[in-house]
C-alpha cells in the first residue's frame, strides 16, 4: 500500500485519460449488464443435493410427469356476493381484469375444527356454490391449458375425470349411481356389496323424495345434504378430505326426518365418531379444492417450459386505454396488477425461448376469478416468479424515493450540489459496472465450460451492497478533499492527498469486504459461490468509481471552474453535524477509564444477544418474502390454516429392481411404519380425516387389478397370463405376489391397460412405474423385440404437511427415513448417492424428493453455509487486515467491534420475533462486509495521525474530523434510504430494509465508540507530560 502515493501522483495529472477510460468501459459494460439482468428463477436451486438429483431423474426418465394446479375455492362472504359483475368483463385485449375481481380476503371466517360453518347452508356444499364450481370446469376446458390435461381418478367415486376434479365431479358420479360407493366391487376375498346407495331416498317423513342426478334441474339443497351425508358416513375419509378442516355436521332442523348425523363429531380411525350428538343437520365447510392436472411433457412439446429462467421474457411496454402494460403486468394508478399474456402453442413455438407456463397458469386463474360470485378461487403455490417480479417492480417507486432522500441527505452532508451530482453519477456507474462485469464473467466462464455465475435470489440484494459501499467511499473521499482544500491546498494537491490517503483506506476496506464474501467460494452451494463472485465484482466496481474516480472528477470540475474565474475553495460548514461533537465522542470513547466501561457495557449487551442468537431457528414463512396481503400469500394462508393435514406433494424415488418381491412387500411395510406416530416428533406425512397415513404406490394398483381379474379374467388372458409363469394361490386362485413373474405380469398389464374393468387409465400408472422397453401387448413380460422387460425405477407419492415450518421439517424427515428402513435395507446405495448392483440388494437407491423437501434442504443448506461462511469470512478479514496494517493487534481492533455487531444483530432478529431465513442470514453476512469498512476508516485515519507524530488523544481528535463526518453522513444517508425500503409491503424488502438500517446504525456505533475504545485499550499508557 506504500505505492499508493505513486499511484495518486500518476492518476491526478492523467485524470482526463482516466475519464475517457471510464466512459469507454461504461459503454462496454452495457451488453454484460443486459446479460446479467436476465430473469432469476426463485425455485431454481443450482446446488449439489441428492434430493435435487432425484427430482432431475424423475423429470428426465419419467415422460409422463405431471403438473398439478391446486385452486382453493372458498365460500365468499354473503355480504359481498353480487358486489362485482359476473362475469367481470375482459379488457380490450382479452386479458382478465384484475381491477374488478372479488378481493381475495372476501371469504367467510375459518370455523373451528369439526364444527362446520353456518354462514350459508352447507358452506362450500351449498348447491349454488357447487353449481358455480361446476361452471368453472368448462372455463378450464376451453382455456389453452385445457388442451394439455391428463385424466384424474376420483378417490371418492373411483370414476375418471378429464383433467379437472372438484366436489362437482364427486356429487355427479355419486348421484348418477355409478360410483364405487354404490356398486358391487370385487376384492381378493370375493364380491363386496355397495357401502351405500343412491336409488332409494324416500324416508318415513318424506316418502316421495326421489334420488335425483346432479344435473337434474329439480335438484335441491336437501338432495345435496343427503348425498353428502351418505358419502361421509360410508366413506368418510376420502370424501371429507375434500373439505377444509372446519368441516363438520351442523344442526339443521329443516332436515329432520331426512338427514341425520353426528352433530359436532370427529372421525376416528376405526370409523366411529367422538363427541357426536345425533340429530338432523347437514355437512358443511368453508373451502374445498378445484384440481387441474397438466401433462408436463405435452406442454413442453407444445412450446412451454416450467423453468422460469429458460422462458421467454415479457419485456414489452404498451400503452392503451386500460393502462400501461409492462411485460405481464398492468399499471393501475400506482400499483402493478397482473396482466398475464394468453399464450397459444402456435405463438410459443415461434419464439426463440419457450413460453413460461407460469404466465398461462395466472391467465387461467384470471378467467376463473372473472366468474367468482358466491365463491372465491385462488391458485395456490404456483407461479411464484410472477408474483415475486410483480412485487419487486411494485416496489420500484420506493427505490426512487430512497434515491431522492439519499440525494437530499448527501447534499446536507456535502453542502455542494456538484458533489451530489458527482456521487450520484458514480453510484449509477458502479451499479452498471457491477452488472456488466457479472454478465461478462458469466459469458466468459460459460465459454470456458465453467459454471461459476449462477444467479439466485441473493443477486437481488447486491445493488443494496454496492449502494452502501459507494456512498461510504465517496463521502470519505469528498470530505477528505474538502478538508485538504480547507487547509490551503489547491485542487491538484488536495486530489493527490485524497487518492493517496483515502484511496489506500478504501482499497483496504474493499479487499477486506471481498475477503468476507470470498469465503462463499468454499461453499458447496453454487448460488452462494456465485454470490461471493458477484459481491466481489460489485465491491471492485464501487472501489474504482466511488473511491478512486470520484475525487478525480472533483479535481477536474474544480479545474474547469477555476479556468472560468470561479472560486472553488469549499465553505467549511458543519450545520449537518458539528465536527467538534464528533471529535469529542472519539476522544472520550478512547481515553481514560471509559474504554473499560464501554467494554463492560458491550459484555452486558452481548450475553443476552448471544443467547437469543442461539435460540433462532430456520423458517420459511411466505410473508417473510412477499406481501402478506397479496393474493398469493392469502391463498397460501388459507391452505396452511384450513388444509394443514393435506400437505404439499412430495415423492420417493426408488431405483433398482423394483419388481423384486421383497421390494414389492416392503412398500406396504413402509406404509405401516409411517402410519405409527412417534411421540415428540412432528408427523409430516399427509393423513386422511380418520388419521390414516396417505401414501400412494403401485402396489395398490396391483391389488386392484388382481381383484378385477377375479371379476373378469379375459383382459388378463389376452395379455398372456397363461404363459406368464405367474403362480396362483388360495381358494380363488389369486396371483401370488411373492412370485416375481406375477409382479412383472401385472406391471405390464397396468402399463398397457391401467386397471381392466375400471376407469383407471394406464397414464395414471405411468406416474409410478415405467418399463425399460416397449411392451409386447400379447406377452407383457417381454418387449416387442423379445427382450425381458425390466422395471428399474419406481415413484411413491405422498404429501408433506406444513413444509414451511422448518423446525419440524428436519426431525419429521428423519422420522420418514426411519419408516423407510424396509426399503433402505434392500438398497446398496447411501442416502447421498446410488450404489452398485449387488446380488443380495435388489435396490441401488432410495431418496426423498419433491418441492417441499428440496426447498427445505436447499434453504437449510444455504443458511448453514452462510453461517459457516460468516466464520470463515471473519478469518479471511483478519488475515487481510493483518497484512494491510502489518499488525494483528490493529486488525483485531477493527474486526472485534463488527463481530459484536453481528451478534447484536442476531439478538435483535430474535427479540423482534423474526426467524433465520435467507434474508436475515444474508443481512448478518453483509454486516461483516459493510460494517468492517466503518471500523477500517477509523483505524486507518488513527494510524495516519500517529504516523504524523500525533499523540493518542490528538490522533483520536483527527478521527473525529473528516473521517467521522463521512461516517455519519454515510450512515444517515444509508439508514434513511433503507428505512424507506422497510416500508415496502413486500416482506423481502421490508425485512432487508429494517435490519439493514439497524446494521448501519450498529456499525456506526462500532466505529465511533467501540473501535476508538479498542484503540484506547491497545495504546500504551503515556505519562502526563507526553500526553500534554
Amino acid at each position: 500500500m506504500a505505492d499508493f502515493d505513486a499511484l495518486s501522483k500518476f492518476l491526478v495529472p492523467h485524470r482526463k485519460k482516466v475519464h475517457i477510460a471510464v466512459f469507454i468501459l461504461t459503454i462496454l459494460m452495457i451488453p454484460g449488464a443486459m446479460k446479467a439482468l436476465e430473469p432469476i428463477d426463485m425455485e431454481s436451486y443450482d446446488m449439489e443435493s441428492p434430493e435435487l438429483d432425484a427430482e432431475r431423474k424423475i423429470n428426465d426418465d419419467f415422460s409422463t410427469t405431471e403438473i398439478i394446479l391446486g385452486f382453493v375455492v372458498s365460500v365468499r362472504d354473503p355480504t359481498d356476493v353480487g358486489s362485482t359483475p359476473v362475469p367481470v368483463p375482459m379488457l380490450d385485449d382479452g386479458t382478465p381484469d384484475w381491477t374488478n375481481f372479488a378481493q381475495a380476503d372476501e371469504i367467510i371466517p375459518e370455523g373451528e375444527k369439526w364444527q362446520g360453518v353456518t354462514d350459508i347452508d352447507g358452506g362450500i356444499l351449498n348447491l349454488t356454490v357447487l353449481r358455480e364450481i361446476e361452471s368453472k370446469h368448462e372455463i378450464i376446458r376451453n382455456h389453452e391449458l385445457g388442451n394439455y390435461m391428463k385424466p384424474f381418478i376420483n378417490d371418492v367415486t373411483g370414476l375418471q375425470t378429464g383433467g379437472v376434479m372438484s366436489l362437482a365431479d364427486i356429487f355427479r358420479g355419486f348421484m348418477a349411481n355409478e360410483s364405487i360407493l354404490t356398486q358391487t366391487s370385487m376384492t381378493l376375498t370375493g364380491p363386496k356389496p355397495p357401502v351405500t346407495d343412491w336409488s332409494d331416498c324416500a324416508t318415513t317423513a318424506f316418502p316421495d323424495l326421489e334420488c335425483l342426478t346432479f344435473d337434474d334441474p329439480e335438484l335441491t339443497q336437501v338432495h345435496i345434504d343427503l348425498a353428502a351425508n351418505r358419502m361421509a358416513m360410508s366413506n368418510g375419509s376420502d370424501f371429507l378430505r375434500w373439505l377444509s378442516l372446519d368441516r363438520g355436521f351442523v344442526s339443521a332442523d329443516e332436515n329432520a326426518g331426512i338427514v341425520g348425523g353426528p352433530i359436532g363429531g370427529s372421525l376416528n380411525v376405526d370409523g366411529t365418531w367422538d363427541n357426536a350428538r345425533p340429530g338432523p343437520g347437514r355437512w358443511s365447510a368453508s373451502a374445498s379444492w378445484l384440481l387441474v392436472q397438466l401433462d408436463r411433457a405435452a406442454l413442453e412439446e407444445a412450446g412451454w417450459t416450467n423453468t422460469w429462467k429458460d422462458a421467454h421474457s415479457e419485456t414489452n411496454i404498451e400503452f392503451s386505454d386500460d393502462g400501461t402494460v409492462i411485460g405481464g403486468y398492468r399499471l393501475s394508478g400506482i400499483e402493478l396488477l397482473l396482466h398475464p399474456p394468453n399464450y397459444t402453442s402456435e405463438y410459443c413455438q415461434t419464439l426463440e425461448s419457450p413460453c413460461s407456463v407460469e404466465w398461462s397458469m395466472m391467465n387461467l386463474e384470471g378467467h376463473l376469478r372473472s366468474h367468482d360470485n358466491n365463491s372465491l378461487t385462488l391458485l395456490v403455490g404456483q407461479a411464484v416468479n410472477v408474483e415475486v417480479n410483480r412485487e419487486l417492480q411494485n416496489s420500484g417507486g420506493l427505490i426512487f424515493a430512497m434515491g431522492f432522500v439519499i440525494i437530499i441527505l448527501l447534499y446536507a452532508s456535502l453542502r455542494r450540489w456538484s458533489d451530489v451530482a458527482i456521487v450520484s453519477m458514480a453510484l449509477g456507474g458502479a451499479l452498471l459496472w457491477m452488472q456488466g462485469m457479472i454478465g461478462h464473467a458469466a459469458s466468459l466462464f460459460g465459454w470456458l465450460g465453467l459454471d461459476i455465475i449462477s444467479r439466485s435470489q441473493f443477486s437481488n440484494l447486491l445493488p443494496i451492497l454496492v449502494l452502501a459501499l459507494g456512498i461510504d467511499d465517496s463521502l470519505h473521499a469528498l470530505h477528505r478533499y474538502k478538508e485538504e482544500r480547507g487547509l490551503g491546498k489547491d485542487s491538484i494537491d488536495a486530489g493527490k492527498v485524497t487518492v493517496n490517503r483515502v484511496g489506500r483506506a478504501i482499497m483496504l476496506t474493499s479487499l477486506t469486504t471481498m475477503a468476507a464474501f470470498g469465503a462463499n467460494l468454499f461453499s458447496d452451494v453454487a448460488a452462494l459461490r456465485s454470490f461471493g463472485v458477484e459481491a466481489a465484482l460489485g465491491v471492485l466496481a464501487a472501489f474504482l468509481l466511488t473511491g478512486i474516480w470520484v475525487p478525480l472528477v472533483r479535481v477536474s470540475f474544480d479545474q474547469w471552474m477555476e479556468k472560468r474565474g470561479k472560486n472553488t475553495t469549499p465553505e467549511i460548514s458543519h450545520r449537518f453535524m458539528k465536527k467538534e461533537r464528533l471529535q469529542k465522542i472519539a476522544v472520550l470513547s478512547g481515553t481514560g477509564k471509559r474504554p473499560v466501561i464501554i467494554a463492560l457495557i458491550c459484555l452486558l449487551l452481548t450475553i443476552p444477544a448471544a443467547w437469543g442468537m442461539m435460540q433462532l431457528e430456520g423458517d420459511f414463512a411466505v410473508d417473510d418474502f412477499l406481501d402478506e396481503e397479496s393474493d398469493f400469500a392469502i391463498g397460501v394462508d388459507i391452505v396452511t390454516n384450513r388444509f394443514s393435514d393435506e400437505g404439499e406433494p412430495a415423492m420417493l424415488l426408488i431405483e433398482g429392481d423394483v419388481a423384486d418381491p421383497d421390494v414389492f412387500r416392503s412398500i406396504n411395510d413402509f406404509r405401516l411404519n409411517a402410519d405409527k406416530k412417534t411421540d415428540g416428533v412432528a408427523d409430516k406425512l399427509t393423513r386422511t380425516p380418520d388419521g390414516t397415513v396417505d401414501i400412494l404406490a403401485v402396489d395398490e394398483f396391483v391389488y386392484a387389478a388382481s381383484a378385477s381379474m377375479l371379476s373378469d379374467a379375459t383382459p388378463f388372458w389376452d395379455r398372456g397370463f397363461n404363459e406368464s409363469g405367474c403362480e396362483t394361490t388360495g381358494l380363488f386362485s389369486t396371483p401370488n405376489f411373492e412370485d416375481r413373474d406375477c409382479i412383472i405380469f401385472f406391471y405390464g398389464v397396468l402399463s398397457l391397460d391401467g386397471i381392466p374393468g375400471t376407469e383407471v387409465p394406464s397414464s395414471l400408472v405411468d406416474l409410478y412405474i415405467a418399463p425399460s422397453e416397449e411392451i409386447d401387448p400379447e406377452r407383457v413380460w417381454l418387449s416387442t423385440e423379445g427382450n425381458e422387460i425390466t422395471y428399474d425405477m419406481m415413484i411413491i407419492r405422498f404429501g408433506i404437511t406444513s413444509p414451511e415450518n422448518f423446525p419440524t421439517m428436519g426431525p419429521g424427515l428423519e422420522e420418514v427415513k426411519r419408516d423407510l428402513s424396509p426399503l433402505l435395507n434392500l438398497s446398496s446405495g447411501t442416502w447421498e448417492e446410488p450404489g452398485d448392483v449387488e446380488e443380495d440388494k435388489p435396490l441401488t437407491w432410495v431418496m426423498l424428493t419433491g418441492k417441499p423437501i428440496i426447498r427445505f434442504v436447499a434453504s437449510d443448506k444455504m443458511q448453514s453455509e452462510m453461517q459457516s461462511s460468516l466464520f470463515l469470512g471473519s478469518v479471511f478479514v483478519l488475515i487481510t487486515l493483518s497484512i494491510g496494517f502489518r499488525s494483528v493487534k490493529q486488525a483485531m481492533v477493527s474486526l472485534t467491534p463488527i463481530l459484536l455487531v453481528v451478534i447484536w444483530l442476531y439478538g435483535l432478529i430474535y427479540a423482534l420475533g423474526y426467524s433465520l431465513n435467507i434474508v436475515t442470514v444474508t443481512i448478518a453476512t453483509i454486516s461483516l462486509g459493510v460494517g468492517i469498512d466503518y471500523c477500517i476508516h477509523v483505524t486507518e485515519r488513527y494510524r495516519e495521525e500517529k504516523e504524523n507524530g500525533r499523540s493518542h488523544k490528538q490522533a483520536l481528535h483527527g478521527v473525529g474530523g473528516a473521517c467521522a463526518l463521512a461516517l455519519v453522513g454515510s450512515a444517515i444517508s444509508d439508514v434513511a434510504g433503507f428505512s424507506i425500503i422497510a416500508t415496502s409491503s413486500m416482506g423481502l424488502f421490508n425485512t432487508f430494509g429494517l435490519f439493514s438500517s439497524m446494521m448501519i446504525i450498529l456499525s456506526l456505533i462500532a466505529s465511533m465508540v467501540l473501535t476508538t475504545a479498542a484503540l484506547g485499550f491497545v495504546q500504551p499508557k503515556p505519562n502526563s507530560t507526553q500526553e500534554e
